[in-house]
């Protein structure tokens, strides 16, 4: 098998790539960067749209985002700008609308909701290339199809978030593996699941989307038409990403699930997933070359090469004395944390070997949560006096879970 990817053109550009980006003296200038006229030491007021969701920093006194410019001044001239630079606005300003999160010094003139698609202006200033917002002066969506959607989108995230915060502990877990969003997440279970080595559970990745495209396919096959079928889940896919956003781990699921679906389109017979994954990293780093540097790019794309390249090796030497299930599971645990190992030590300075048998015995509790979860929103939507009884339910199963990945998580670790 090795033998016919050293051949294979494809393979071979991802490698020299690979060895470009990573281990050369090669660098990569993503989109970052501004280009406007004025110094940006002495620009005091930038104007521009937000493209990624505001997330919330590792210091909690602030959500970053990315935001695209179209001016900015130094209070006394105006200049055009182009370019997108990092964004830090105020929590307070941010979870201004926010369940349980209501600040009293956000109330008044300068409460915005803050999601991607909208333009906003903000006073501030440029620590290096990152802008530290002190206030937003003003916002406004496009009165236009794409305004709207986006629009759509930001109030529909914070009516879910609502009633995610309705479901307590569980909504705040459920919350972060829908939506990316971690603000209610209990700090106790986000770092048992760091501790536990299941830090890619918590991370939108080709879990999450596998399991709608399972979802529409399901739907597809009850139709029984294989062309609607393909349009379903093709929709499935997009409306989810549009909804959680295009995380760099969340797009590359979505790219490899495209190529997969579009081969099954041709009617290609057996894929091949590593060329698959192969045409997802080039495609990638030409959209958003900014991705190549992100440690969850990284991650994601060695946990999965790791799969791909080892699995059939790891089965054969479990199903020796497990079965078939427990055999496969332990092979794709067990080729990602090995792919994943040099960078975790880099990344993190630690690793938790206990991550393989963990992630075989969670995962699947994980995806039953989710499940759960969706089926018992549709429940909440239909019938709204059922909420709470939902919310019971959901805490049940996240109670189970929390104290499986805490027992997994008092595992030595290995450290550097």
């Amino acid at each position: 098998m090795v033998i016919r990817y050293v051949k294979n053109p494809v393979f071979l550009s991802v490698i020299i790539l690979v060895l470009c980006f990573y281990f050369g003296k090669f660098k990569v200038r993503g989109q970052n960067g501004i280009n406007t006229v004025i110094p940006q030491d002495k620009i005091r007021i930038i104007s521009g749209k937000i493209i990624s969701s505001p997330v919330k920093s590792a210091s909690g006194k602030n959500y970053v985002c990315k935001i695209q410019l179209d001016s900015s001044s130094d209070l006394s001239i105006k200049a055009s700008a182009r370019g997108i630079c990092s964004l830090f606005i105020p929590s307070e300003a941010v979870e201004a609308f926010f369940p349980g999160k209501l600040y009293s010094k956000a109330k008044g003139e300068n409460q915005y909701l803050y999601d991607a698609g909208a333009f906003y202006t903000f006073k501030g200033k440029f620590y290096q290339e990152n802008f530290m917002a002190e206030k937003c002066i003003n916002c406004f969506w496009k009165n236009n199809l794409s305004g709207k959607l986006d629009f759509i989108r930001a109030q529909s995230r914070l009516q879910f978030k609502r009633l995610m915060y309705r479901w307590k502990n569980a909504g705040g877990l459920l919350l972060a593996l829908l939506c990316g969003e971690r603000e209610y997440t209990e700090k106790s279970i986000s770092d048992s699941f760091k501790n536990a080595g299941l830090s890619h559970i918590l991370a939108l990745s080709g879990m999450h989307l596998s399991m709608f495209s399972a979802i529409a396919l399901f739907i597809g096959n009850r139709i029984g038409r294989k062309r609607l079928s393909f349009i379903i889940r093709i929709t499935v896919l997009i409306f989810f990403v549009w909804f959680a956003g295009f995380s760099p781990s969340l797009l590359r699921a979505f790219i490899c699930a495209m190529l997969v679906i579009f081969s099954l389109l041709a009617d290609v017979n057996n894929i091949d997933m590593i060329m698959i994954l192969c045409f997802s990293f080039l495609l990638q780093s030409v959209i958003r070359p900014e991705d190549i540097y992100n440690y969850a790019f990284m991650l994601s794309y060695g946990a999965l090469f790791g799969i791909l390249f080892t699995n059939k090796f790891f089965f054969r030497f479990f199903n020796l004395f497990l079965p078939q299930y427990f055999a496969s599971s332990l092979s794709s645990s067990s080729g990602a944390q090995l792919f994943t190992l040099p960078m975790s030590l880099k990344f993190f300075s630690s690793y938790s070997p206990v991550g393989i048998i963990a992630t075989s015995i969670v995962s699947p509790l994980i995806t039953i949560f989710i499940y759960s979860g969706l089926l018992l929103i549709i429940i909440s939507l239909i019938f709204p006096s059922l909420v709470d009884y939902s919310g019971i339910l959901l805490n049940f199963e996240y109670t189970v879970l929390n104290k499986i990945v805490s027992f997994f998580a008092k595992a030595p670790r290995i450290s550097i």
